[in-house]
């Protein structure tokens, strides 16, 4: 049965990695088989990705080139990946797809920037992490953390004060407020 879904859908390079009796992996959800398995074994490419490793190589992308415009599909062709593949590996490691993955990663990278760097205006803040572009970037931060961007930057502003202070005066005395 899956021998016959390779065949409708990945014609004869499929055929071949069948006829040469290759390990191959197969990854299927309802007999759809990623076809960049085959792809990369037909191409001499290092063995056959998982999707875990797909994901795995995305995030590392997002991380050196958030900062950038990123479009999906260019991504996939970095990765030597079809855009299915890419929407695949997403969906069964992360369950979501490649661009809300990305999304999360900047907004996560706004919520370390600012927790680090609190001093740093706001607009300069969401333009390095490569949300600059994002409509409703101040709803989508309050929707994922839970906290409205005023509380969050007040928080942080005085979180990096008592780490300060801290530093200034490291004996205990200094901690304690009198009374």
């Amino acid at each position: 049965m899956v021998r016959n879904c390779v065949n409708s859908c990945h014609g004869a390079a499929a055929r071949a990695i069948l006829k040469a009796r290759r390990p191959v992996l197969l990854t299927c959800r309802v007999m759809r088989v990623v076809p960049d398995h085959f792809n990369r074994v037909a191409a001499g490419k290092p063995g056959p990705l998982t999707p875990m490793q797909v994901v795995a190589d995305a995030l590392r992308y997002f991380a050196l080139h958030f900062q950038d415009p990123i479009a999906i599909a260019d991504l996939a062709a970095i990765l030597e990946v079809s855009d299915d593949c890419l929407d695949f590996s997403f969906d069964q490691v992360r369950g979501m797809t490649p661009a809300q993955a990305l999304l999360d990663f900047r907004l996560n990278q706004l919520f370390t920037t600012l927790s680090h760097q609190p001093g740093q205006r706001l607009g300069h803040a969401v333009r390095a992490c490569g949300l600059g572009l994002t409509p409703g970037v101040l709803m989508l931060f309050e929707q994922t953390f839970g906290i409205a961007m005023p509380l969050f930057l007040l928080t942080c502003r005085r979180a990096f004060d008592d780490r300060v202070f801290r530093r200034e005066h490291p004996e205990p005395e200094a901690l304690v407020l009198p009374t």
